[in-house]
C-alpha cells in the first residue's frame, strides 16, 4: 500500500531511555573502523578503544536512544526493503561524555515526494536529553530515501513538505589533504550491534532483492568514519565537534578502503569520502567546531 502522508507524519514515538557507558563507546568506535590503520594515519586511536583514556566519538549520538528500524512495521506503508540512509545531520550542544542516561524524543518532521523515480524523503528528528538534568545534549535528523514510495502524493501538494536546505558541497579548489582509512569486511556486522538492524547491511539475499550486488556499509558508519578524519585536526585544543552534516551519494561496501578529502578552515571542515581504489564518490559533508572553554576563561 502507498504511504499515507497524514498517518506517517503523526507516527507516535514513545520516549526512549538509554543508559550507556564505556563498553558502548568502544563498540561504536569499532563499528566505525577505529584502530584499523596499519600506517597509523590517525594514530593508534586508543582514546576511543581503551577505557582508561576513553573519549566518545561525537556522531555516537546517532545510535544513543535510537528507535531502531521502525520503518519495517507494515503499518507505515513503506517499502522498507528499498529504504536507504540519504543524509545524517547531527548537532551536539556539548561534548558527549563516555557514560550517561539519555532520553530521546522523536517525530517524523518532513515527508517529501520526489516522484516515482526519486522516491519519498522521510526526515526523522530525534532530540536527546540528559535524563538527570533535562538539558538538550544533541539533535539528530535522519534523512531516509524510501526508493519504492515516490509518487504517493498523487499531485496533492499539501501532502509533500519542503525539503531540507541542501548540505553544501566542498570548495572547488584542491583539498588540503586526503586521508585513506581502511574498512574491515566485518565493519557493517559490528555496526549493526549499535542498533541499526536493516538487513541490507548483512544479508546477501536482502541486498539482491533491492538490486544491490552485496550488503552495503551503513551510512551512519560512514559518518563516524568521516568524523574520525575530521577530528585529526582540531582548530584549538579546547574545540569539540558541534555539528556534522553528511550526504550519502554512493553505496559503500565493507572491506573497501575510503579516502577522506579535507578542506580546512577556521571553525569548519568540509570533507568528501571516496572509494579509495576507484575514486567513486560516496559522501560529502561539513563539520563545525565550537570551543568548550567557559566564557571569560
Amino acid at each position: 500500500m502507498p504511504i499515507d502522508y497524514n498517518r506517517l507524519k503523526s507516527t507516535a514515538f514513545e520516549p526512549l531511555r538509554h543508559a550507556y557507558g564505556p563498553d558502548d563507546c568502544i563498540l561504536y568506535a569499532l563499528g566505525v573502523g577505529a584502530g584499523l590503520s596499519d600506517d597509523l594515519t590517525l594514530g593508534d586511536e586508543v582514546e576511543y578503544l581503551y577505557e582508561e583514556k576513553l573519549k566518545a566519538l561525537p556522531p555516537m549520538v546517532s545510535v544513543i536512544a535510537y528507535p531502531g528500524f521502525w520503518m519495517r512495521d507494515e503499518v507505515h506503508g513503506i517499502d522498507w526493503r528499498r529504504v536507504v540512509n540519504g543524509e545524517q545531520r547531527m548537532t551536539m550542544f556539548r561534548p558527549l561524555p563516555v557514560s550517561g542516561q539519555i532520553v530521546s524524543r522523536s517525530c517524523v518532521a518532513r515527508i517529501t515526494d520526489k516522484g516515482e523515480r526519486g522516491g519519498a524523503i522521510v526526515v526523522t528528528e530525534r532530540s536527546l536529553f540528559d535524563e538527570v538534568t533535562d538539558q538538550l545534549v544533541a539533535r539528530v535528523d535522519q534523512v531516509n530515501v524510501c526508493r519504492g514510495d515516490g509518487g504517493y502524493s498523487a499531485g496533492e501538494p499539501t501532502k509533500s513538505d519542503d525539503a531540507l536546505p541542501p548540505i553544501p558541497r566542498p570548495p572547488k579548489r584542491r583539498p588540503d589533504d586526503t586521508l585513506v582509512l581502511p574498512v574491515s569486511k566485518n565493519q557493517a556486522a559490528i555496526y549493526r550491534l549499535t542498533g541499526d538492524r536493516n538487513p541490507l547491511h548483512i544479508d546477501p539475499e536482502s541486498a539482491k532483492l533491492t538490486g544491490l550486488s552485496a550488503p552495503i556499509l551503513h551510512g551512519a558508519s560512514m559518518a563516524g568514519l568521516a568524523s574520525r578524519a575530521v577530528m585529526k585536526t582540531p582548530p584549538s585544543p579546547d574545540a569539540f565537534v558541534c555539528q556534522i552534516d553528511i550526504r550519502f551519494t554512493g553505496m559503500a561496501y565493507p572491506g573497501r578502503a575510503v579516502a577522506v578529502e579535507r578542506w580546512l578552515s577556521l571553525g569548519e571542515t568540509n570533507f568528501r569520502c571516496l572509494e579509495a581504489d576507484t575514486g567513486r564518490e560516496l559522501a560529502f559533508g561539513l563539520a563545525a567546531w565550537k570551543s568548550d572553554k567557559p566564557v571569560g576563561k
